[in-house]
């Protein structure tokens, strides 16, 4: 296992590409003729994430096919994530819909890293990421003008779930 500077760093790397990517944001929503961009976007945002911060947890053998599929997974939890935020049940407020799906998010990634790496899952785990992510769910909440691509919402989140994943094995940090 890696240590725990650097996995904040390859999630920072994730941040770090998706502030890039989001510099593109105007491109897509001008290319209105093309199909399917902004869902081409939000799963290499997702599928970044897994390939940085969940695909390390894979163990050696098969570690690419492994480390793949944990970028398919995340690619897919943060579409339907962002279709959950979308396109929120009615009646919830903004904040409740950010922290439900950052929560489910987040366990969803620990579920994807238990079967596909595999890790071993533990309510200690299961706690940690259900709490990081409706707490980095609940960042994607605040409104700073100098934000409008949601990065503080993405950083707050991804090194939450980071942290989570780190805190909550079985055996401890090693």
């Amino acid at each position: 296992m890696h240590a725990l500077p650097f996995r904040l760093l390859l999630a920072s790397a994730s941040i770090v590409a998706y502030a890039v990517l989001a510099q593109f944001t105007p491109v897509l929503e001008a290319l209105d003729d093309v199909p399917y961009a902004s869902t081409v976007f939000h799963l290499v945002v997702g599928a970044i994430f897994g390939t940085l911060v969940l695909a390390p947890y894979t163990r050696a053998s098969s570690r690419l096919i492994r480390g793949v599929a944990l970028a398919a997974a995340s690619a897919a939890i943060y579409y339907f994530t962002i279709r959950f935020v979308v396109g929120g049940p009615a009646g919830l407020s903004a904040l409740a819909t950010f922290m439900i799906a950052g929560a489910c998010a987040a366990l969803l990634c620990g579920v994807a890293v238990a079967v596909i790496a595999p890790l071993a899952f533990s309510l200690r785990l299961a706690a940690l990421l259900v709490a990081s992510g409706a707490v980095g769910g609940a960042v994607f909440d605040t409104r700073i003008s100098f934000d409008p691509n949601l990065l503080l919402g993405h950083a707050a989140w991804q090194l939450l779930v980071c942290l989570a994943l780190f805190f909550g094995q079985r055996n401890g940090p090693t």
